[in-house]
């Protein structure tokens, strides 16, 4: 009997709160690493964003600009503010590669939250999980390639670019997750998309 039929799979509820504990995770220690590098040199350049995004709304509010303007206008402050924010990013997606990819493969498919709810990433065959298959598998389910998508389009491309690639590749991006979410619920193996790629799946530990 293979080691998948000997395995029972997790839950969409066990593997979405394991995804909720997990992003946590990643958010917190992001920021902390990253406040030492952004919180003095872009202090002042934040506050100024926030300002002009107030004024945005303001404005519109009380019809001092159209739709268009509002919209053009607030494009253009959440471009600055991508920028702004691209120290962050960096290691935002390096925090998440240690975490998802890295640390997940050492400690046997399971993170601090699939620990807490007792799941794991398996090989939904008998060999043994590598770090090509939690690198494949994490880049998905963790939207790791979107944020290095995003990061390349604002630091290498223009404004109009950007605006345009957000658009679809956010979209892109929530499309999979809700097919993911949508196959786990359905699915009697409850594989979502990206383990069909990296050929794993998620079971009880």
């Amino acid at each position: 009997m293979s080691k998948s039929k000997e395995k029972v799979k997790a839950r969409f509820f066990e593997r979405l709160s394991a995804f909720i504990i997990d992003m946590l995770i990643v958010l917190v220690v992001s920021s902390l690493l990253s406040y030492p590098f952004t919180s003095s040199v872009s202090k002042e350049n934040q506050e100024k964003l926030t300002t002009e995004t107030q004024q945005i709304i303001d404005d519109y509010t009380n019809q001092k600009i159209d739709t268009k303007t509002y919209f053009a206008k607030a494009s253009d402050i959440s471009y600055d503010v991508a920028r702004e924010n691209g120290l962050s990013t960096i290691i935002s997606i390096f925090v998440s590669c240690l975490y998802f990819i890295v640390f997940q493969f050492m400690n046997d498919g399971q993170t601090f939250g699939k620990k807490l709810f007792k799941i794991k990433v398996i090989k939904q065959s008998d060999e043994e999980l590598t770090l090509n298959d939690m690198m494949f598998r994490s880049f998905i389910a963790n939207s790791i390639i979107f944020d290095i998508m995003l990061l390349c389009i604002t630091l290498f491309t223009g404004k109009d670019i950007y605006l345009y690639s957000v658009y679809i590749i956010q979209f892109i991006q929530y499309v999979i997750m809700f097919v993911s979410a949508i196959m786990i619920l359905s699915r009697k193996d409850r594989k979502s998309i990206h383990d069909i790629i990296a050929k794993t799946e998620v079971v009880i530990a």
